[in-house]
């Protein structure tokens, strides 16, 4: 039997592993099609026969909002090889590991699991995750994105309260250099992993401070420019490179607890059944 064919049968035992060395998983919001996803990697800390228990996903020191019976979208990368598979919060939980206790969700077990597609990785037959693209510049003059970021907060803070959206980008754009082509692979407590096509990576070698700006239109009105340091990269089987940000708030610090805030926003979102945006498994 083929190793693939027979890894998917015995998925299983592959998330046993990733629990026996504290390996991650990824998981989403269940969302409609045509919604930007959002994907978190989370420690798998235990399983048991009916239930998966995961740390809890946060954003920039904030725990994101997921409630009870959300359904979920997985992933277990393995290699080169990935699967897919639907799940639900069951609870939030606390955890006991050898380092102390730790906010978690207990998941329950997913009924089975399907092989990704070999030309794209974030989809299957059945469920698939639409990854936001993200247009990433060199920052010549950091100090030039600060007047962008007061902006963007207040406009965001005034469309909120009152529907009025006046996106300041073209009157405070800051002093931008090259740019790249990127897709958001996944969002943590500090920075995104983005997936950057082989053609684009020239642009990584030539600076170490970026710009990037987040999209989670509609329920945030306004894009969210953020400043950002490339901490690491890897490079897959077809070239491309898996590359890890960190935010850079040094120069604003009311800031990231806005971006924080917006971000949530957008979780919660996704889980209002009234919402338009939310889809049973």
């Amino acid at each position: 039997m083929p190793a693939r064919r027979s890894r998917t049968e015995r998925w299983r035992d592959s998330l046993s592993g990733l629990v026996e060395r504290n390996g991650p998983i990824e998981i989403s919001v269940d969302s409609p099609e045509n919604t930007k996803d959002l994907i978190w990697r989370v420690r798998l800390l235990d399983m048991d026969d009916e239930s998966l228990v995961v740390e809890q996903p946060s954003t920039m020191h904030v725990d994101v909002p997921l409630e009870n019976g959300t359904e979920l979208v997985g992933g277990i990368s393995i290699g080169q090889n990935r699967w897919m598979f639907r799940s639900r919060v069951i609870e939030h939980t606390d955890y006991n590991t050898r380092f102390g206790t730790t906010k978690a969700l207990r998941l329950v077990m997913p009924m089975n699991v399907e092989r990704c597609q070999r030309r794209n990785f974030y989809r299957t037959s059945t469920t698939s995750l639409s990854l936001p693209p993200i247009r990433v510049y060199k920052l010549n003059n950091p100090e030039s994105a600060l007047p962008l970021e007061v902006a963007t907060q207040s406009a965001v803070i005034d469309a909120l309260a009152h529907g009025t959206c006046n996106d300041p980008f073209e009157l405070a754009k800051p002093d931008l250099g090259e740019s790249l082509s990127s897709s958001m692979i996944n969002i943590g407590g500090g920075g995104v992993g983005l997936l950057i096509p082989a053609s684009e990576v020239a642009v990584l070698n030539k600076h170490h401070l970026f710009w990037m700006r987040l999209d989670l239109t509609p329920s945030v009105p306004i894009p969210l420019g953020l400043t950002a340091r490339l901490a690491h990269t890897r490079v897959d089987s077809s070239g491309d490179v898996h590359a890890g940000f960190a935010f850079d708030f040094i120069r604003n610090r009311a800031y990231e607890p806005f971006v924080a805030e917006q971000v949530c926003r957008y979780v919660a979102s996704l889980q209002k059944p009234d919402s338009g945006m939310n889809q049973a498994a």
